[in-house]
């Protein structure tokens, strides 16, 4: 009692103790708050409050209170700084768990940060192979509509000609068309088209243009052919480094610039340029051939010696149409093409047939009567021009193989039919020449006919 009114009668002491009485008070707040798991304050200290009394764990120690009244001051002030020592190892000890769990944290962050740029990555890898699994499903496709297939059971295609399709397990049908006009005959040409509009194509589709443009105010010529394949050469590199093309193999880029020279080559006023420059060489040529050939329509299969079997024969009126198409369209690329699937039409004919009728599969000397006949029936125009641009405006590199075998066939085939005359077909010679007479004549008659 004589302490307590000492300390209240005196105004420093009563000062002294009031403040380490608020710094036990704020330290407790601290301490319950820390617990609570409360933010720090812009002080310092946790900031948010407690239900609980502040000073309920330091009633004890309160140098005012009853129950210190008779300790020393020394003792308060000992009992202080090791309540104070106790609290700030556990403030360090609080902080350095919440050092680690940042630690942790951020460890965590990180790996989480490396698996999702795997996964990505191997969601790119997925889909770079789905892509080539579409290319290459796509490629297996056209082989499977337009050549011939290689039965290793003959046994398992029955039917006919209806039932060969289907027991074959293929995608084409002899008796629609849909199959020869639903496949473009440049792959992937729109895909590139889509591509080189994009705005970061931007720079290629310049340079192509400017070509295009200067190529078509020089009103290029059939001996202009270098100028488009060294442009497409040099075309090479631009496309490979591009973002939108690397992920593109050696295939893909070959299919890019087949579609390029299709871009190019495809263009009217370059296509119709080139034609105009071989008419004065070839034109006489190309109209004779249109006569003879009109001319030559009384010939029938059995004047090839084609077999019983394929004169009828649903193939024979699709490759007709496919060569005919030659005309229409304006690319080498394009050309060959309609080429190429009218033989292999006639191929996989052949080889049908054959599997059908236990007979030895099909070869050149099975296939050529029937492509001549073929040939003979499209009445296509312009074919010794479109033998010349073929031959000359392909890109080399590509102007080979099978493609390459059947665009001599036709080369054949023209000059066979040039040159037909009743010995070379099994028909008497002199009906033959009496046939050609008269179509003839009427040829002449038709040709004299006035223009309506």
């Amino acid at each position: 009692s004589d302490l307590k009114n000492e300390v209240m009668r005196n105004g420093p002491a009563k000062s002294l103790f009031g403040e380490v009485s608020n710094k036990l008070s704020e330290l407790n707040t601290t301490v319950k708050n820390i617990k609570d798991g409360a933010p720090l304050s812009d002080k310092g200290l946790w900031s948010l409050d407690s239900d609980e009394d502040p000073n309920s764990d330091f009633k004890g120690l309160n140098p005012l209170s009853a129950q210190s009244a008779g300790s020393s001051g020394g003792e308060v002030v000992k009992m202080l700084e090791s309540k104070i020592e106790e609290q700030s190892q556990e403030i360090s000890r609080l902080r350095s768990l919440v050092v680690e769990k940042d630690g942790i944290v951020a460890s965590l962050q990180q790996k989480n940060g490396t698996l999702a740029a795997t996964l990505e990555q191997r969601d790119q890898e997925i889909l770079g192979l789905e892509n080539k699994l579409g290319k290459l499903k796509r490629r297996l496709k056209e082989v499977n509509n337009f050549g011939p297939r290689g039965w290793s059971l003959k046994e398992a295609v029955k039917g006919g000609f209806g039932g060969i399709s289907t027991a074959g397990g293929g995608l084409f049908n002899w008796h629609q068309q849909e199959a020869l006009d639903a496949n473009p005959l440049v792959p992937g040409y729109q895909e590139f088209v889509t591509k080189l509009h994009d705005p970061s194509a931007a720079p290629l589709l310049g340079m192509i243009d400017n070509f295009v443009k200067a190529f078509v105010n020089k009103r290029p010529k059939i001996s202009d052919y270098r100028m488009v394949h060294d442009f497409l050469g040099a075309m090479e590199n631009p496309f490979r480094s591009h973002k939108l093309w690397k992920e593109a193999d050696d295939d893909d880029i070959q299919e890019v610039l087949d579609a390029l020279e299709c871009f190019v080559l495809g263009n009217s006023q370059v296509c119709e340029s080139v034609y105009q420059s071989m008419e004065s060489e070839l034109g006489q040529k190309d109209a004779t051939l249109v006569k003879r050939m009109w001319c030559l329509q009384f010939v029938q299969p059995q004047h090839l010696d084609i077999k019983a079997v394929h004169r009828s024969h649903p193939a024979l009126s699709l490759a007709r149409k496919m060569l005919h198409r030659i005309q229409q369209v304006r690319s080498p690329q394009e050309k060959m093409e309609c080429v190429f699937r009218a033989a292999r039409i006639i191929f996989r004919m052949l080889n049908e047939t054959a599997a059908t009728g236990n007979s030895d599969i099909a070869c050149a000397d099975d296939f050529l009567p029937v492509f001549i006949y073929a040939v003979l029936k499209s009445q296509t125009p312009q074919l010794y021009s479109a033998l010349e641009y073929m031959a000359l405006f392909r890109r080399p590199s590509r102007l080979g193989g099978e493609r390459h075998y059947y665009l001599v066939q036709l080369q054949t085939a023209v000059a066979f039919i040039e040159h037909m005359d009743g010995a070379s077909l099994t028909i008497d010679p002199e009906e033959f020449d009496t046939s050609l007479t008269l179509k003839f004549q009427a040829w002449e008659v038709w040709d004299c006919l006035p223009i309506l």
